[in-house]
């Protein structure tokens, strides 16, 4: 088994892992904890953290 990191925080991917809303596709997977983060941000109508602010590239 690899050691599949989030590319937005670092952390294990997870067996469950969300899709990404920073493509139009969604075909980024990132954690859940990542995925409800951006899920929250959409819905107060904030911006997601770019792509050049994540830790893992």
């Amino acid at each position: 088994m690899t050691d599949v990191r989030c590319p937005r925080c670092g952390g294990p991917l997870g067996e469950q892992s969300a899709r990404s809303r920073l493509t139009t596709d969604r075909d980024v997977r990132i954690c859940t904890t990542c995925g409800t983060d951006e899920a929250v941000r959409e819905a107060a109508g904030r911006t997601p953290v770019p792509f050049g602010d994540w830790p893992v590239r």
